[in-house]
């Protein structure tokens, strides 16, 4: 099981991974048709994003009785999951398009032809806002779930700090555990002693 603090981290990634997602969309407009094998490949790779983070809720559900953190997680990872999916859907929207207008490429001079072009061009622009708002929404899920988990800014530094160095002596504690020791008495010398 993680500590709150490794959910963080792990969200965090994961949500990082999203906005990679997100700047790897295609640009659109009028001339700038999407690439159909990048588009595919954007595809095949939300759908391993879905499985990875299917994998992590299914994780934190199998936890009886599953601790706060890991539900708040698990909550965050279900819906990132359902982004992606929507994600994935519309990508797959825009492969069919890019389909469509590979098929009409040859009569693309005729009248119906070029109205229907037109319209999966706009079908494509759409498609693609879709998909960059539900990988930016997912992404953002996941950031508040990591931020709700996160301990305070001064125990991030300080494990931060701790990492970093390889001798790092454990932190003094806060309070004493104890009553100092009193000093020591200076000894006592008789004065047969020194005779």
């Amino acid at each position: 099981m993680k500590s709150p603090f490794e959910e963080s981290i792990a969200l965090r990634t994961r949500a990082s991974a999203l906005r990679q997602q997100e700047a790897l969309l295609p640009a659109t407009g009028p001339a700038r048709i999407p690439d159909a094998v990048q588009v595919g490949r954007q595809i095949a790779e939300l759908g391993t994003l879905i499985r990875e983070l299917g994998d992590e809720f299914s994780a934190r559900a199998a936890e009886q009785p599953a601790p706060g953190h890991a539900i708040r997680a698990a909550m965050a990872y279900a819906e990132a999951v359902s982004n992606l999916s929507e994600a994935s859907g519309a990508l797959g929207e825009v492969a069919q398009q890019l389909g469509f207008l590979g098929k009409t490429a040859e009569a693309r001079q005729l009248p119906w032809a070029r109205e229907a072009r037109k319209d999966a061009v706009w079908v494509i622009e759409s498609a693609v806002e879709t998909a960059r708002d539900e990988l930016r929404h997912g992404a953002q899920t996941l950031d508040q779930a990591a931020r709700h988990l996160s301990p305070p800014s001064d125990d991030l530094r300080r494990h931060a700090a701790l990492s970093r160095s390889t001798t790092a002596a454990p932190p003094a504690p806060a309070h004493p555990t104890g009553p100092a020791p009193a000093p020591a008495a200076p000894a006592a010398h008789s004065a047969r002693g020194l005779r």
